[in-house]
Protein backbone atom coordinates (compact mmCIF):
# COMPACT_ATOMS: atom_id res chain seq x y z
CA UNK A 1 0.00 0.00 0.00
CA UNK A 2 2.85 2.37 0.83
CA UNK A 3 4.45 1.72 -2.55
CA UNK A 4 1.18 2.56 -4.34
CA UNK A 5 1.02 5.88 -2.49
CA UNK A 6 4.66 6.57 -3.25
CA UNK A 7 4.11 5.73 -6.93
CA UNK A 8 1.14 8.11 -7.03
CA UNK A 9 3.19 10.90 -5.44
CA UNK A 10 6.04 10.34 -7.88
CA UNK A 11 3.67 10.38 -10.83
CA UNK A 12 2.11 13.65 -9.64
CA UNK A 13 5.58 15.19 -9.19
CA UNK A 14 6.59 14.01 -12.68
CA UNK A 15 3.44 15.47 -14.25
CA UNK A 16 3.90 18.76 -12.39
CA UNK A 17 7.48 18.90 -13.66
CA UNK A 18 6.31 18.33 -17.22
CA UNK A 19 3.70 21.07 -16.89
CA UNK A 20 6.36 23.41 -15.53
CA UNK A 21 8.67 22.63 -18.45
CA UNK A 22 5.91 23.33 -20.97
CA UNK A 23 5.07 26.63 -19.29
CA UNK A 24 8.74 27.70 -19.08
CA UNK A 25 9.31 26.82 -22.75
CA UNK A 26 6.42 29.03 -23.86
CA UNK A 27 6.76 32.68 -24.84
CA UNK A 28 7.18 34.93 -21.78
CA UNK A 29 3.94 36.78 -22.57
CA UNK A 30 1.94 33.54 -22.46
CA UNK A 31 3.55 31.99 -19.37
CA UNK A 32 1.19 33.64 -16.86
CA UNK A 33 -1.83 32.65 -18.95
CA UNK A 34 -0.64 29.04 -19.24
CA UNK A 35 0.09 28.86 -15.52
CA UNK A 36 -3.44 30.05 -14.73
CA UNK A 37 -4.85 27.53 -17.20
CA UNK A 38 -2.90 24.70 -15.56
CA UNK A 39 -4.10 25.69 -12.09
CA UNK A 40 -7.70 25.91 -13.28
CA UNK A 41 -7.58 22.54 -15.02
CA UNK A 42 -6.05 20.79 -12.01
CA UNK A 43 -8.62 22.40 -9.71
CA UNK A 44 -11.49 21.27 -11.99
CA UNK A 45 -10.13 17.72 -12.15
CA UNK A 46 -9.68 17.44 -8.38
CA UNK A 47 -12.92 19.21 -7.40
CA UNK A 48 -15.21 16.18 -7.93
CA UNK A 49 -13.14 14.28 -5.34
CA UNK A 50 -14.77 16.38 -2.59
CA UNK A 51 -18.05 15.37 -1.07
CA UNK A 52 -21.16 16.66 -2.86
CA UNK A 53 -22.98 16.92 0.45
CA UNK A 54 -20.17 19.08 1.83
CA UNK A 55 -20.31 21.37 -1.20
CA UNK A 56 -24.09 21.65 -0.93
CA UNK A 57 -23.77 22.54 2.74
CA UNK A 58 -21.28 25.30 1.94
CA UNK A 59 -23.53 26.67 -0.80
CA UNK A 60 -26.55 26.65 1.50
CA UNK A 61 -24.67 28.45 4.25
CA UNK A 62 -23.52 31.11 1.77
CA UNK A 63 -27.03 31.79 0.42
CA UNK A 64 -27.97 35.30 1.46
CA UNK A 65 -31.47 36.24 2.40
CA UNK A 66 -32.39 39.62 0.87
CA UNK A 67 -34.47 40.50 3.95
CA UNK A 68 -31.59 42.29 5.71
CA UNK A 69 -30.55 44.17 2.57
CA UNK A 70 -34.17 45.17 2.02
CA UNK A 71 -34.47 46.59 5.51
CA UNK A 72 -31.28 48.58 4.98
CA UNK A 73 -32.54 49.93 1.66
CA UNK A 74 -35.81 51.02 3.26
CA UNK A 75 -33.97 52.97 5.95
CA UNK A 76 -31.61 54.56 3.42
CA UNK A 77 -34.52 55.29 1.09
CA UNK A 78 -36.46 57.07 3.82
CA UNK A 79 -33.37 59.17 4.59
CA UNK A 80 -32.84 60.05 0.94
CA UNK A 81 -36.52 60.89 0.48
CA UNK A 82 -35.97 64.04 2.55
CA UNK A 83 -33.05 65.18 0.35
CA UNK A 84 -33.80 63.68 -3.08
CA UNK A 85 -37.38 62.35 -3.05
CA UNK A 86 -37.31 60.35 -6.33
CA UNK A 87 -34.11 58.52 -5.36
CA UNK A 88 -35.40 57.89 -1.86
CA UNK A 89 -38.67 56.51 -3.19
CA UNK A 90 -36.89 54.14 -5.59
CA UNK A 91 -34.59 52.89 -2.82
CA UNK A 92 -37.48 52.40 -0.42
CA UNK A 93 -39.46 50.46 -3.04
CA UNK A 94 -36.43 48.31 -3.83
CA UNK A 95 -36.04 47.69 -0.11
CA UNK A 96 -39.69 46.72 0.17
CA UNK A 97 -39.25 44.23 -2.67
CA UNK A 98 -36.22 42.81 -0.87
CA UNK A 99 -38.12 42.46 2.39
CA UNK A 100 -41.03 40.69 0.68
CA UNK A 101 -38.66 38.42 -1.24
CA UNK A 102 -36.65 37.61 1.89
CA UNK A 103 -39.82 36.91 3.87
CA UNK A 104 -41.09 34.52 1.21
CA UNK A 105 -37.70 32.76 1.19
CA UNK A 106 -37.78 32.42 4.98
CA UNK A 107 -41.34 31.10 5.05
CA UNK A 108 -40.75 28.53 2.30
CA UNK A 109 -37.58 27.15 3.95
CA UNK A 110 -39.37 26.40 7.20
Amino acid sequence: MATAERDAEQKIERLAGEIGQVIRSAEPERQAELKELAVTLVREEVEPLGSNEEAAGRAASRAMNPLAAGLGLIVIGIGFSFVIPPVGLVLAIAGLVGVVWGSVMSWTKA
